[in-house]
């Protein structure tokens, strides 16, 4: 493996850039199955969005273990990101699963920081992610994560057990805790990942201001 890292340095199409790549196709699968009522459909959607996750974190791990970083790389990884959040984001707005001022919040950030991506490129500069820009896309995964579970959940349940508010009324105090939970959790976990968007776009303008001065460092 290790010799095979060496022989994809500083190619393009090296394992991490393609582990990337397939995040970008994850994308349109996710909305021909979270769209779909049947049970196998929503789990189909759930694995592939989990494999998006997965893949966000592998590529990255073997860029840095077998030096595969390439520009080309550090241009793909947050546009790959971006396609498959944004993507789930609006299924989940079509959806009424989560509010559509937040999506906007976030979808305005993102496409803020793209067109800073490409003045940079202008100026042959790359632009890679920052901490708090990870700590805003593991925010936005947590968040689609937990509303794709309760997704999950309430197909599994309905194709099982009957409709879903019958099932809860049947567990008593335990449903009212479970319906609260279903109910408020999306909420508030969208919200602190919209709150992260807002910071980390401003921390990728301030830290990246001579890009728009025209500056080269």
């Amino acid at each position: 493996m290790a010799t095979q890292g060496r022989n994809q340095t500083g190619s393009r199409w090296n394992s991490a850039n393609i582990i990337t790549l397939s995040r970008i196709l994850v994308a349109p699968l996710f909305l021909i199955f979270i769209f779909r009522d049947e049970l196998w459909a929503k789990w189909t959607a759930g694995l592939l969005f989990a494999w998006g996750a997965i893949s966000d974190y592998l590529d990255g791990y073997l860029a840095r273990k077998y030096n595969l970083r390439t520009d080309f790389g550090a241009l793909l990884d947050p546009l790959a990101d971006k396609i498959l959040l944004l993507t789930v984001f609006v299924s989940f707005v079509q959806l009424d699963l989560v509010p559509v001022w937040m999506v906007v919040i976030i979808a305005a950030r993102e496409f803020l920081i793209t067109g800073l991506r490409q003045a940079a490129q202008s100026h042959n500069v790359v632009i890679a992610a920052s901490r708090a820009g990870k700590h805003k896309t593991i925010s936005q995964i947590v968040a689609i994560s937990f509303i794709l579970a309760i997704v999950c959940a309430q197909a599994t349940v309905e194709a099982y057990q009957g409709k879903w508010d019958i099932f809860v009324a049947r567990l008593g105090t335990m449903g009212d805790w479970l319906n609260n939970v279903v109910w408020y959790a999306p909420y508030w976990l969208m919200f602190y990942a919209t709150v992260m968007s807002i910071i980390s776009g401003v921390d990728y303008f301030v830290k990246n201001r001579h890009v728009l001065s025209g500056e080269k460092s």
